[in-house]
């Protein structure tokens, strides 16, 4: 490919928003362009690196059993209202309407058309297990895009499904899978951390995340010594007693003129924060209040509270909400006795963190105002509706798991994940197959996903310096930069033009900055920023000092070989 002809070229400006490296450097380098908030143009640079990955993917995801195919991106509303779909993805799905009236919604994921294709062919135990994948744009309305390709609102992911007879089974093709994003990763030369992770909208009970660990991630997984690892939203740790051995004392009120923090309460009260209990009140998307409860040291963790309490979306209640339908007090809100003044229309929901059964006799609030409850129990003072582990993970917390090592919080990239679905789908969709015995069966499905333009970002963070990118040689948009220098001079020219036939005779892909008005500083500055492999320089200056200056992307000094061993050398790279 001749420089001068290729359509996206280095760009020395950049917008405020890129902030982070692989965004800024796949602006400037000529990979992508954005479109609009969320949405970015891939260049030729930029899609010659794409589809060298998809390849890799193809490869390694074929290997597992799969078969590829490709549905419509626009999919039937009702087959997401039938698996409840609609509700679980909320405000984050796009929709459209036909001419006709009908709705449908442009593809976040695939999982119900998917089984929906399979039920079609009525399959029998001899069919399963089905292994399928595609690649296809996907479309999320992200309330935050941000960090260039890393979270968008349109994109190429590929999307993998299996189904099988039972979980047995199905773990087979989950384990191929799994090692089969390692192989990716690899192939990738990128680094990465397996952690148990949240299903989140997907739906299911298990599934683990693929992650590269970088200080511009927007997830955190913890870590421990001991081998466990784990996203934060499903991390556990070691919740220590504080006091168990005291018998409960009377509950009492006393005047508690203090601010609304927890601080203020312990500078009044001058009682440890790890008795004090925390209320934190939400509304969910079927406008229910749930008063999440947990001990005053430890934070709540919404997405387990999500989970624990079955909601699907959660927001802060508003002062007004707390004063005029629970009338209570913000900042003295308190579990006990709460529900006796709530309007009976309303429905509350108290949800307690399983630390409070470390502690006794805490204090709190009231639900008056400048009043505090002393040695309030759960159990005999209140009795939550929900009961389970809501609280957040921080840095320094005991493991769950080995309960000896302290954990450690990384920031992290989700580059895949793979998920153990079970009957999520099967169940209100009446996904069935036919056993052996004549019987109808619910089918137990798998899904498994990898973002192509965030797997892209995730190499460019992790393979760059002060200058530009380092491609990878196994997904360089390029194997060689060649620069033509003093391209005024007609042997050289004639020379360099060889060269690049040569190239392309031998089927090496290569740029070939063949421009006439740009000085060669200029020149080896763009070939650092777009990061191809090796870089081939052919001028007066080379030529004088034996042939051909050659040099790898990845280090920092040159040399020179013969014209005639060019070929060669390249060949044995």
């Amino acid at each position: 490919m001749l420089y001068s002809k290729l359509f996206g070229k280095t760009s020395k400006t950049i917008t405020r928003d890129a902030v982070i490296a692989s965004h800024r450097l796949l602006v400037q380098g000529g990979f992508i362009r954005q479109l609009s908030t969320g949405r970015y143009t891939m260049l030729p640079l930029g899609l010659k690196v794409s589809k060298k990955i998809e390849e890799i993917i193809r490869k390694e995801v074929e290997k597992t059993g799969a078969q590829e195919l490709i549905v419509p991106t626009l999919h039937p509303i009702e087959l997401w209202q039938q698996a409840n779909r609609d509700k679980k993805f909320g405000s984050s799905m796009m929709r459209v309407v036909d001419r006709n009236g009908s709705e449908f919604t442009l593809s976040a994921t695939a999982e119900v058309v998917m089984l929906d294709l399979v039920k079609q062919f009525a399959p029998s135990y001899k069919d399963l297990p089905i292994n399928i994948f595609q690649f296809s744009q996907k479309f999320r309305d992200e309330a935050r895009p941000s960090g260039g390709l890393l979270r968008v609102k349109e994109f190429v992911m590929k999307d993998g499904y299996s189904f099988d007879i039972d979980e047995t089974e199905h773990k087979k093709i989950y384990k191929a899978y799994w090692k089969a994003y390692e192989d990716i990763a690899k192939k990738l030369d990128l680094s990465i951390t397996i952690v148990e992770s949240d299903n989140g909208a997907i739906g299911g009970t298990i599934s683990h995340e693929f992650m590269v660990e970088t200080n511009v991630g927007e997830d955190t997984i913890v870590k421990c010594s001991c081998g466990y690892a784990a996203n934060l939203e499903r991390a556990v740790f070691v919740k220590e007693p504080v006091i168990l051995d005291e018998t409960e004392k009377e509950l009492k009120e006393v005047e508690a003129v203090r601010g609304t923090t927890m601080e203020d309460g312990v500078k009044l009260h001058g009682l440890p924060l790890n008795l004090q209990i925390k209320d934190v009140m939400y509304v969910d998307e079927k406008g229910r209040f749930i008063l999440a409860v947990i001990r005053g040291d430890y934070m709540v963790n919404e997405t387990k509270l999500k989970n624990l309490v079955q909601s699907i979306e959660l927001r802060h209640a508003t002062e007004e909400e707390i004063t005029d339908i629970l009338h209570s007090v913000p900042g003295f809100i308190s579990p006990v006795g709460i529900k006796q003044n709530v309007d009976s229309k309303h429905e509350l929901i108290i949800a307690a963190d399983d630390s409070l059964r470390t502690v006794k006799n805490c204090y709190g609030g009231s639900n008056k105002k400048n009043i505090d409850l002393l040695n309030v129990n759960m159990g005999r003072d209140y009795k939550p509706d929900f009961e389970g582990d809501i609280a957040a993970v921080v840095e320094g917390n005991i493991c769950g798991s080995c309960k000896k090592e302290k954990l450690q919080l990384t920031k992290a990239v989700e580059f895949g994940n793979i998920f153990n679905i079970g009957f999520a789908y099967s169940n209100p969709m009446d996904g069935n197959y036919v056993d052996k015995d004549g019987n109808l069966k619910k089918i137990y499905m798998g899904s498994y996903g990898i973002g192509i333009g965030r797997a892209l970002a995730s190499v460019v963070e992790t393979h760059h310096d002060d200058k530009g990118i380092i491609w990878p040689k196994s997904i360089a948009p390029y194997q060689v930069h060649l620069i033509g220098i003093d391209l005024f001079d007609e042997s050289i020219r004639k020379q360099v033009a060889d060269l690049y036939q040569n190239l392309l005779d031998s089927n090496i892909d290569v740029l070939f900055d063949d421009r006439l008005d740009v000085m060669p500083g200029a020149k080896f500055a763009d070939a650092d920023l777009i990061g191809i492999p090796i870089r081939l320089v052919l001028s007066k200056r080379s030529l004088s000092n034996g042939g051909v200056e050659i040099k790898n992307r990845s280090e920092k000094e040159s040399k020179v070989i013969p014209f005639e061993s060019v070929l060669e050398y390249l060949t044995n790279q």
